[in-house]
């Protein structure tokens, strides 16, 4: 159904009057040549975008979706819409992700950590690691040559105990400090997961609530212009209508008043003759 309505492509209607104080900001920023800057400098903090988006700029469509029914009311309507959107995207010429405004600019990741980036591309291609678990740290070997090893032998031998004893010294008080300790924290990082996940929900129920709210809106303001304009075409076909008869009687009343003047041209003509 096809009908000029007058809406932005967001569903709202066109008498809404918009905001003063982003008028006056947006009117401002166009007047200064900078909008797009001085937007981006106004973000700070830890919540800046460190991407920078590209507007696009959106057809406006007169599409009322709470209101048209076409679609399901009429058979084959879809399959035809269809065939054209599918025309219209063969027609278009494909989107490159490096030189296109509409996406956002590739990410690099571990830009900075050559070597995190080298693991990842390793996973990635699925080949196996080169680091392993190096288990000779663990283990007392004896000096080679037993009882008649030389003294630095057996003297780098003693430093190794020494050092595994030291490690497993720092283990067993490690192991302690987890069984004293552990649990507490392990409740306080649970706690604090809780508390995060009961605000992340919170945001999540308040953006619902937003957008059932900004939908039923559209759903209002689209039923009512929906009305509207279903009175406003009934009383339009109601007047071409009215304006077809109009024609059609003055076609028959100006044919009746050529037949009359036919029929009074020959009485005139046979009255002179009788005369």
């Amino acid at each position: 159904m096809a009908r000029g309505r007058g809406r932005a492509s967001n569903g709202s209607t066109a008498s809404e009057v918009p905001d003063p104080a982003t008028s006056t900001s947006a009117t401002e920023a166009v007047a200064n040549g900078n909008g797009a800057s001085n937007a981006g400098a106004s973000i700070s903090g830890p919540f800046r975008d460190p991407f920078s988006y590209h507007a696009v700029e959106l057809a406006p469509t007169d599409a009322l979706p709470y209101f048209d029914r076409d679609l399901e009311l009429q058979p084959g309507l879809r399959s035809r819409v269809d065939a054209l959107v599918a025309e219209e995207q063969a027609s278009m010429a494909p989107i490159d992700p490096t030189t296109s405004s509409r996406l956002p600019p590739a990410y690099e990741l571990f830009g900075s950590r050559p070597d995190l980036r080298a693991e990842l591309e390793r996973v990635a291609s699925g080949q196996p690691s080169s680091h392993t678990l190096d288990s000779q740290r663990y283990t007392l070997p004896a000096p080679e040559g037993g009882d008649g090893a030389p003294l630095d032998a057996w003297q780098t031998a003693v430093d190794s105990a020494h050092a595994q004893l030291g490690h497993m010294d720092v283990r067993l008080k490690n192991v302690e400090l987890m069984k004293k300790y552990g649990s507490n924290a392990w409740r306080l990082s649970n706690f604090q997961q809780e508390q995060d996940i009961r605000l992340l929900s919170e945001q999540v129920d308040a953006i619902k609530g937003e957008t059932n709210e900004i939908n039923r809106l559209r759903q209002k303001d689209q039923t009512e212009a929906g009305s509207k304009l279903a009175t406003l075409e009934k009383r339009w076909t109601e007047l071409i209508s009215r304006g077809l008869q109009l024609e059609v009687a003055n076609i028959t009343t100006q044919s009746e008043i050529d037949v009359l003047r036919n029929k009074k041209r020959k009485l005139e003509m046979q009255l002179s003759q009788l005369e």
